[in-house]
């Protein structure tokens, strides 16, 4: 059935966020009017405005146009008019294919500021040339718009219309982000649970139970208006997605990442991700919110493949226990006993993948390495606790190799050293001075400068050398702060989990079996976060 409706005409207008930078001229409201004037003066009065804010003019997937054209094919709009042709679209080849339909389908088409009435220039050899025309434009402010944004993103400016949970704009300056505190603290607990070994599963599974805000949910509460779908309202819908791209992002470091995905081509919204080296990456745009440490156990218990056990739970040392030989991992595998009860154990995974001929098994049981662990890092909690300074100074010259007899020797020196430099110098400016004034001979001068300046050379010498042991004293001490700021947290020790290991030990070495003197051993080597192994090695009496 026909529709019998009088015919309207359709008032298209468009704006970009790109259109927008030119100014008044062509926004929407100007465009409005121009066209609502057109139609006075042409007695046209029954019309409809359609009107696409912010949207490219490269593609026709556009929600106001598309209701536009479903209209057109329903019989319901005879003319369609629009400011020029670079309003209604940027791509030469759709521009010139809808108009074209538009004749098909008896509609005219009127672009005002470019003269162009289809019903009256059908054969106007200019309609084509602005198509082409405007779709060069399109081109050149793209290509225009991606520089200006990479100029940005090398400069550390945060470019994102939306902040990455956790963060927000700062009211003073749009392309700087500052540390949103309870949307931060969840961040902060999704990469602690990481690094305790809990699977985005569960994570999610504890989020959804615990009632905490996705962060979608999260943003919308501080922007209401911001989202036009209602998919957000699913408030606690946590999804494995959401906890991996938090987990990836570095942007929590402190960093600022550009360029991880892009578009297929200027007219396609398909995106697709670059390589890494095509990434700009940038340091210390802003506070970050976890440590690097954070950052490195997650990123490690993220690599482990973490199978539940027959019993339903995941193996405490998951992540951390290696094969002395060959440096590959030990698995685990669990027997049951006749009474019910499971048996676990470690192995090479080397060994039980090729066999004997590329590594030895360095079978361990489970309740082996549990009993060693344990009682070492109650004898490394107990040594702390005894005696703090002398500790923290044992740390510092194990991993140094510096006393604290050498450092004092050392800054002693280094004093002595700039003091001299800093004369010589003088000396030098003095030299220089009389030589110019006739006090000093050539002669004279040359030999005393040359000699100060052999001196000054092997002081400046001396100083680097000094300074470089010194740092290497200071990074010590500050991988020493980090490990004991760790372990005061701690009175003792009574039993292991997941936490805590992660916590603490960095790696564990298992070794094969060995016989001395008819009785079979086995050592295994505890590395500690920040310390490395404390070196008491453990012997297993097998």
């Amino acid at each position: 059935m026909k529709n019998k409706q009088p015919k309207k005409a359709a008032l298209y207008c468009r704006l970009s966020v790109d259109d927008g930078r030119m100014g008044e001229s062509v926004s929407i409201g100007s465009q409005k009017l121009l066209l609502e004037q057109y139609c006075k003066d042409h007695a046209i009065d029954n019309y409809e405005v359609y009107d696409d804010d912010g949207y490219s003019g490269t593609n026709f997937d556009r929600p106001a146009f598309q209701r536009m054209f479903e209209d057109i094919q329903n019989g319901l709009i005879d003319t369609v008019l629009v400011k020029d042709q670079s309003r209604f679209g940027r791509s030469y080849i759709e521009v010139g294919m809808y108009v074209e339909k538009f004749k098909e389908l008896g509609v005219r088409f009127i672009a005002v500021s470019d003269n162009y009435d289809s019903m009256k220039n059908e054969n106007d050899m200019m309609f084509p040339m602005r198509n082409v025309l405007n779709d060069y434009f399109a081109r050149e402010a793209s290509i225009k718009t991606k520089t200006a944004k990479k100029a940005k993103a090398k400069a550390g400016q945060y470019i994102g219309s939306k902040p990455p949970f956790g963060y927000k704009l700062d009211p003073n300056d749009r392309h700087h982000l500052v540390i949103d505190e309870p949307a931060a603290e969840t961040v902060r607990r999704i990469f602690r649970m990481a690094a305790q070994g809990i699977g985005f599963n569960r994570t999610t599974k504890i989020f959804r139970e615990e009632k905490v805000l996705t962060p979608i949910a999260y943003f919308n509460l501080h922007n209401p208006d911001y989202f036009k779908s209602d998919y957000w309202r699913r408030e606690f819908d946590w999804h494995v997605t959401s906890i991996r791209v938090i987990l990836e992002n570095e942007v929590y470091l402190g960093k600022l990442v550009y360029g991880k995905r892009k578009n297929v081509s200027m007219k396609s919204k398909k995106k697709v991700f670059c390589p890494r080296e095509e990434w700009i990456i940038v340091e210390n745009c802003h506070e970050p919110i976890i440590s690097q440490e954070l950052w490195d156990d997650a990123h490690r218990m993220m690599s482990v493949k973490r199978r539940a056990t027959k019993t339903g739970e995941f193996q405490i040392f998951a992540g951390h226990l290696y094969c002395a030989d060959c440096g590959h991992a030990l698995t685990y595998s669990q027997k049951q006993r006749r009474d019910g009860t499971y048996h676990g154990a470690y192995s090479c995974w080397l060994y039980k993948t090729h066999g004997k001929e590329y590594c030895a098994s360095h079978y361990i049981n489970y309740d082996v390495i549990y009993d060693i662990v344990l009682k070492d890092m109650r004898r490394v909690l107990k040594s702390y606790r005894k005696n703090k300074d002398e500790f923290r100074a044992f740390l510092n010259n194990k991993s140094s190799g510096i006393s604290s007899q050498r450092i004092v020797q050392l800054k002693t020196e280094l004093k002595k050293s700039q003091g001299r430099i800093e004369e010589l110098n003088h000396l030098l400016n003095k030299l220089y001075e009389d030589n110019v004034l006739g006090k000093l001979t050539d002669n004279r001068y040359v030999q005393m400068s040359n000699r100060f300046e052999k001196e000054l050379h092997e002081l400046m010498e001396s100083v680097s050398r000094i300074n470089e042991e010194l740092n290497k004293y200071s990074f010590q001490n500050n991988e020493t702060e980090k490990f004991t700021k760790i372990i005061d947290q701690y009175t003792d020790i009574k039993e292991l989990d997941s936490e805590i290991i992660n916590e603490l030990i960095d790696k564990i070495l298992v070794h094969h079996k060995e016989e001395i003197d008819g009785n079979t051993y086995q050592q295994v080597e505890i590395y500690y976060k920040f310390v490395g192994n404390l070196n008491r090695t453990a012997q297993n009496a097998a």
